[in-house]
């Protein structure tokens, strides 16, 4: 797959490999994409807590546990994976 960036983006990359944190281009990008992905999926958990707040017994206030967190996770892919390519 090749990718096409402004170059500003460009030199973003290119100064990220150079900090010596990065072995090169492909890896800024994969760490950039999965931070990408833990941003949507904690924003899709946030959304699920405030449409579910009026359902919890505890007003909204209580966390899920790690399973309930896992079964959301997976809701939350599923639905993506359905969701039609914008």
């Amino acid at each position: 797959m090749n990718v096409s960036l402004s170059r500003t983006w460009e030199e973003y990359v290119r100064s990220e490999v150079a900090t010596g944190e990065y072995g090169n281009a492909s890896e800024v990008v994969r760490d950039a994409l999965r931070m990408l992905r833990e941003h949507q999926e904690m924003r899709a958990m946030e959304e699920m807590r405030v449409a579910f707040a009026h359902t919890d017994p505890h007003g909204g206030q209580g966390e899920p546990s790690a399973a309930e967190r896992e079964l959301i996770s997976q809701l939350v892919r599923q639905h993506r994976k359905r969701k039609p390519a914008a």
